[in-house]
């Protein structure tokens, strides 16, 4: 008898093999107790309901607790706390609620033994016992690690998740797609590993070295041993300019002849002595003459110039040169040269694999990675550094991280199949409803034309409904006039303008109640949102002439902000717009279940995050070491503003990991009040929040693109195969049939010979790609160019030539085209071409340029123009304007997203702007700094000027021109704007460059926000403030967290992802069309047929050799014959890579023998492998790319084998030798199908990813180009730096590719608009003198100081 399928509505009435006849071995399947038990939990149940709001109730608990009173183990404390000890009591009750459930539920349905049993039923309820049990052991009192218990109880809100059918359905589909996001996550977790090791091999030690005052370690003096000292200062200038007097070995730094145990730093053991750091210089070095940061130039101590030098708190191998002591820096003093933030407090290095993957993860979570690098360029080689940093980001950050995007969409995918089955069953139902509610209407309209037919006609004319959307735009307009420092008159024609339009509003609201009728009316939920804005603006209308004064200093409340929602109504006249927020709309309700799914999962790793860094994050203001609880300075130490001290902060912290901002900062906080451990935590944090929860909100987005069918989201079969044309084009206009001038053209009619000729020229296919080659060596030469070559050297006069060059060979192209097809007026005229045009315009700049035509900056912008020349190379390259077109396709659905962010953006620029206005402002400074501490607080708290003592008062300068104190009375509080000016006169100013004084100011703002750049500090800014003109103070206003995470919901996650998903919405349909999207038909054979090749994997035959030895040989390695041979070596290649990983920094000369006689064994194993396969397949051998690759592999091993032998110290060519054997990696590969999959798909995907590649390279190219032009002679200042700059075309690039990755591009912005002390608009080369690059070309040069955008 087959075994019967059971669901939740009739397991109740069923009885089979799968549940057990008696439960807990008492309860026998038809005993009426039990029956009652299964009908009473049921899942339909109101016990279900009341385990719910349990659950519920027990989670709110939970992020309730106190964690303000702890213990010595930072535990919250329930005797001081009533709070406490009333969620403590109440955790019993739910804990016996839990319980109780447990046991029903056990009876109902048995407990482990047979399939429907409780524990086999669902997964979820294998989590539900494991949470009660983990909280029932917790209450238990000789169970230790509470903390540990405290920590699994948190997971208890995910029980909600199991009786919410719209969350189970999303975790479903995650769930489903497990597999292969764990392939992907394998995926990227060997290219970590990977980079990881050779971060080890190469970088190992390096980010240790530090610009130093003294050529070698110092002692201490025997009455000086701490900073905090006065006797320091004299200490060091001494030390630096007497270095020999204080000597700590009489032995050098390093020397290549030692080794690790015959080094003196070794024999003699750590020395009680330090190597004085130079604090203007937090940048790493170069040891051994390598890296950007060499140490040059000198630095003065007591007008004595002191030569620096780079040197390490370590030895060449490892060795600790100091013993670890707290002295004289308050933290151990071997951290002495890192423990500081510009280097994350010591944490990102490469010192071990731990470190190193840690390390390769922020890089591939591109957040902080230009930093990595840069400390990697200043200590290392620079060009190499570059490429690897680069290819990580290329190919972890773009490229494998996507595929989370990949897989997670393909799984929504079968869940819509899934619901869509389930939609047939309830077709029939919905049309029958459907047409009830038609007749219903039907019969309304009827009612309604009978009652008052002129008032349905004026409010549906159109002229009517125009004026409305112009009273829309006009008080949308009206409200953004709004702006810090407005004049009274303007603010009172804006309050007048306000009372007229709401007047003009609610006449409407008046007008279509009585013409439709109250009922009808109220079911429009549009119209209710009109009524609700309408009925808000009279309430506070009222509320001002009331009460003038107690409407709000802002001037506009927060119920007119309502009425901006108004200017969506706009919509309706827009059909693409319309359908747009159709699909915003349907979004909206879809993302319900997943706002809910968010939601706990900030809340479980905020209660997560509370267990494990409460009170943990306090530092020293000086030191930044951690404090712990009873130490000295715990209450008043330093805590970051991002924390796990409560659940708001906390919930605030995980919302912004989640955003990618600073999240490794938070870490290494975490990382330094703690233990690694909390890597673990982080790193999770990323993986499953940012890369797939996040991920699933962006596949739902794309999900309802692909069900949209609005006309301007399609594109067309029309435009499909445009595209597809475009590929086969090679002519100069994009066509095949080429049309010959005649006579009757219009175009130089009187040279028809030389127009033929022309023609003739201009349609070859060598005439175009001679063209292209010019335009590839132009575009070189303007690489070259720069604003700091030396005009009068004879590299760039000749440049100049070169480019003179090429603007007469391109004009003679243009005039040749011209000829031959006509100027503007024939059918197939130049100018009718847009690529043509484009080509024009660059000529005609090239042309002015020449003649030097406009003065000044005009001049300068012409020649910055001419960078537009390699765009010309698109309309000659297929792939890429076969990119171009595809982006042009989809412009329409992108203005209609952009309108869309405007309006948004407005909403809220208008909303912050009418409360924050002018709060971004404090008192800071020296001045304000020497205040006494009364002083201080009576800025930040002031009081009435009579409520001041004489001494008090005193503190006024009242003659003073900037105070005002003098027109006080008794009873005037004055702000604390007025009394800085007084007390510290000029030092009111910015707490943050942003903004949001007005409109303008908020959108830009907004914008920034938006990118997800920055946003904490100006959220800080809006928490601290308390009012306009009033001193911030910290976490005055924490309900403006709730505005910032809302716009970065709205704005970041929202919006802005629109675009993503109206570009790759288009982007499918090509694809659908074509086959493969953003492929020529040559690359998409090509990828068909690799696609092909690798599914059916063929390889050539080899014939089972002759010889009786050769044939034992063969059957021994083939994997059809004998499988365990691969195996085997599979293994020796995981035990290859972890002896690779095992090395680390200091390691022991034991340690490092041993590990060279395991790397000798695997290359013997390796070689062996290698002459068997060689002896058994002879020349065929080498037909095969891996074997190949094997082979390679063991003769670089075998050749480093060799020289460690003959020489004893290889240096860098000896971690090059191990490099190698980091591929053998690779063949893991081949062996795993499922990451074999995913690797093949990327292949196959080169050929697209290639065409964007070149694309944004081309891009990049023009703005590196343009950056030089304009802002190379820009003095260092700010973001601005010698790793940060635009001085030469590589910098340029690279710093482009880092504002791609969004990496602080608005700091860098902003910075740009500040000048430097003593900058001068157009610095200029001074005679016989060259830039100063470097220390090394001072003092004989020209310093490059130009200012920038604050000129």
């Amino acid at each position: 008898m087959p075994v019967k399928i059971y669901t939740d509505d009739d397991e109740t009435n069923s009885i089979d093999h799968d549940i057990p006849k008696y439960s807990l071995c008492l309860f026998p399947l038809r005993s009426n107790l039990r029956e009652k038990i299964t009908n009473f939990v049921s899942p339909r149940s109101a016990f279900e309901s009341f385990i719910l709001l349990a659950i519920v109730l027990n989670s709110i608990s939970m992020g309730c607790v106190d964690f303000s009173y702890i213990d010595e183990n930072y535990q919250p404390r329930s005797d001081i706390s009533a709070r406490n000890y009333v969620i403590e009591r109440a955790e019993i009750v739910f804990n016996a609620i839990f319980l109780l459930e447990l046991i029903l539920k056990s009876i109902a349905y048995g407990f482990i033994f047979g399939r429907r049993s409780y524990i086999w039923r669902d997964n979820w309820n294998k989590l539900d016992f494991v949470i009660v049990l983990i909280s029932i052991l917790g209450m238990t009192p000789l169970i230790p690690n509470l903390s540990f218990m405290r920590a699994c109880r948190v997971l208890r809100p995910l029980r909600s998740i199991s009786k919410l059918p719209g969350l189970r359905k999303i975790i479903g589909a995650v769930v489903d797609s497990l597999e292969d996001l764990f392939n992907v996550v394998v995926l990227l977790g060997f290219l970590l590993v990977c980079f990881s090791i050779m971060g080890v091999l190469f970088w190992k030690g390096l980010f240790h070295a530090r610009c130093r005052v003294t050529p070698f370690p110092v002692k201490f003096p025997a009455n000086c041993r701490s900073v905090k000292e006065p006797c320091w200062e004299p200490f060091i200038t001494d030390v630096a300019i007497y270095p020999d007097n204080y000597r700590c070995l009489p032995d050098d730094n390093d020397n290549n002849s030692w080794t690790q145990p015959t080094s003196p730093w070794f024999l003699k053991g750590p020395q009680d002595c330090f190597w004085p750091i130079d604090t203007t210089d937090y940048r790493t070095c170069g040891l051994g003459g390598f890296g950007m940061n060499k140490c040059e130039g000198t630095i003065s101590f007591e007008n004595e110039l002191i030569y620096r030098s780079c040197g390490s708190n370590y030895d060449a191998f490892g060795n600790p040169r100091f013993v670890d002591s707290n002295e004289p820096f308050g933290y151990p003093r071997m951290k002495s040269g890192v423990f500081n933030e510009e280097l994350n407090w010591g944490f990102s290095n490469y010192d071990n694999f731990f470190s190193a993957f840690v390390t390769s993860f922020q890089v591939v979570s591109l957040e902080g990675w230009t930093q990595v690098m840069y400390m990697t360029n200043d200590a290392w080689m620079l060009v190499p550094s570059i490429v690897v940093y680069v290819t990580l980001i290329m190919v972890g950050g773009y490229i494998v991280l996507n595929l989370v995007l990949a897989v997670i969409t393909g799984s929504m995918d079968n869940l819509e199949e899934e619901e869509e089955s389930e939609e047939i069953e309830t077709k029939e139902v919905n049309i029958e409803r459907r047409s009830l509610v038609q007749r219903l209407s039907s019969h309304a309209s009827v009612f309604i034309s009978k009652r008052n037919v002129r008032i349905m006609r004026f409010v549906n004319n159109p002229k009517f409904v125009d004026f409305m959307m112009l009273c829309i735009v006009l008080n949308t307009v009206v409200l953004g006039l709004d702006h810090y420092q407005i004049s009274d008159d303007m603010a009172s024609i804006l309050e007048n303008l306000n009372m007229l339009f709401s007047a003009i509003f609610a006449v409407e609201m008046t007008l279509c109640i009585v013409g439709i009728g109250l009922k009808a009316y109220l079911s429009d939920p549009i119209l209710c949102f009109d009524a609700f804005i309408v009925v808000t603006s009279l309430i506070e209308i009222m509320m001002t002439l009331i009460d003038p004064f107690g409407a709000g200093s802002s001037g506009l409340s927060v119920l007119r902000s309502f009425r901006l929602f108004r200017i969506f109504k706009m919509a309706k006249k827009w059909k693409s717009l319309h359908n747009l927020l159709k699909t915003m709309y349907a979004t909206v309700l879809e993302i319900g279940n997943f706002a809910i799914l968010l939601i706990l999962f900030i809340y479980i790793y905020a209660l997560t995050g509370i267990q494990f860094f409460s009170n943990r994050m306090h530092f020293d203001h000086e030191t930044g070491v951690a404090i712990g609880i009873g130490e000295h300075g715990y209450d008043d130490a330093h805590i970051p503003r991002s924390h796990f001290d409560d659940l708001l902060w906390a919930a605030t912290t995980v919302f912004q990991v989640l955003s990618g901002e600073n999240w490794n900062s938070v870490m290494y906080d975490g990382w330094r009040a703690t233990s690694w451990v909390s890597v673990i935590y982080f790193l999770s944090l990323v993986i499953i929040g940012v890369f797939i929860v996040m991920n699933l909100f962006l596949a739902i987005l794309l999900k309802n693109f692909e069900d949209d069918s609005g006309d301007d989201l399609q594109v067309t079969e029309t435009q499909v195969e445009k595209t597809q044309h475009s590929c086969h084009s090679t002519s100069i206009y994009g066509v095949v049939d080429q049309i010959l001038p005649t006579e009757s053209d219009s175009s130089l009619s009187c040279f028809s010979q030389i127009k033929l000729a022309s023609f003739r020229i201009v349609s070859n296919a060598k005439f175009d790609r001679v063209i292209m080659f010019l335009i590839v060596l132009s575009s070189i030469c303007l690489a070259l160019d720069s604003p700091l070559n030396n005009p009068r050297s004879t590299f760039a006069l000749n440049l100049k030539r070169i480019d003179l060059a090429f603007t007469v060979i391109f004009i003679t192209e243009m005039l040749m085209k011209i000829i031959a097809f006509g100027f503007l007026r024939s059918p197939n005229a130049y100018l009718k071409n847009a690529w043509n045009c484009l080509d024009f315009g660059i000529v005609l700049i090239s042309i002015l340029g020449l003649l030097q035509i406009g003065p000044g900056n005009a001049l300068r912008a012409l020649r910055t123009a001419r960078v537009l020349r390699p765009l010309r190379m698109i309309s000659r390259v297929p792939q890429l304007k076969l990119v171009v077109d595809a982006l042009f396709m989809s412009v329409p659905a992108v203005a209609n997203v952009a309108v869309i962010s405007l309006l948004f953006f407005l909403i809220f620029a208008i909303f912050a702007v009418n409360f924050l206005k002018g709060t971004f402002y404090m008192c800071d400074g020296e001045q304000f700094r020497s205040l006494a501490d009364e002083q201080v607080s009576y800025i930040t708290n002031p009081i009435a000027w009579g409520g001041l003592n004489i001494s008090e008062q005193q503190w006024f300068d009242v003659g003073a021109e900037s105070c005002e104190a003098s027109t006080w009375d008794m009873t005037t509080i004055p702000s604390s704007r007025a009394v800085c000016d007084c007390l510290a006169t000029g030092e009111w100013i910015e707490v943050i460059p942003q903004n949001f004084n007005n409109v303008a100011s908020a959108m830009a703002l907004l914008f920034e926000i938006s990118t997800t750049e920055g946003w904490v500090d100006v959220m800080y800014a809006a928490v601290d403030q308390r009012g306009i003109d009033r001193q911030p103070t910290r976490d005055s206003n924490v309900v403006w967290v709730f505005f910032f995470v809302a716009f970065l919901l709205v704005g970041a996650f929202f919006v802005l992802e629109l675009f993503v998903g109206v570009i790759i919405d288009n982007f499918n349909k090509i694809r659908d069309k074509n086959g493969r999207g953003l492929m020529t038909p040559a690359q998409r054979e090509w990828a068909s047929t690799q696609a092909f090749i690798m599914s059916i994997k063929p390889e050539k035959r080899i014939q089972k050799p002759t010889g009786s030895f050769r044939q034992i040989c063969y059957n021994f390695v083939m994997p059809n014959i004998n499988p365990r041979f691969d195996q085997c070596i599979m293994f020796c290649i995981i035990v290859s890579s972890i002896s690779l990983a095992t090395t680390e920094f200091g390691d022991s000369q034991n340690k490092l023998d041993i590990l060279e006689r395991i790397n000798v064994v695997l290359t013997i194993i390796f070689t062996t492998e290698a002459a068997i396969k060689i002896f058994a397949f002879g020349s065929c051998y080498f037909n095969d790319g891996w074997n190949k690759f094997d082979f390679l592999i063991v003769i670089g091993s075998i050749i480093g084998i060799v020289s460690s032998m003959v020489w004893s110290n290889i240096g860098s060519l000896g971690s090059i030798i191990r490099l190698f054997r980091i591929g053998r990696l690779f063949r893991i590969i081949k062996s795993v199908k499922s990451l074999r999959i995913l690797f093949n798909t990327m292949v196959t995907s080169i050929p697209s990813i290639a065409n964007i590649g070149s694309l944004l390279f081309l891009f990049f190219f023009i703005y590196s180009i343009c950056g030089v032009q304009l802002y190379s002679t820009m003095a260092f200042s700010g973001e601005m730096n010698e790793n940060a700059n635009f001085r030469t075309f590589g910098d340029a690039m690279l710093l482009l590719l880092r504002f791609s990755t969004g990496e602080n591009w608005n700091g860098f912005m902003r910075g740009m608009f500040n000048n430097a002390d003593g900058c001068v608009n157009q610095p200029t080369l001074k005679e016989n003198t060259t830039w100063c690059f470097s220390q090394s070309n001072y003092p004989d040069c020209t310093e490059i100081n130009g200012c920038g955008g604050g000129a």
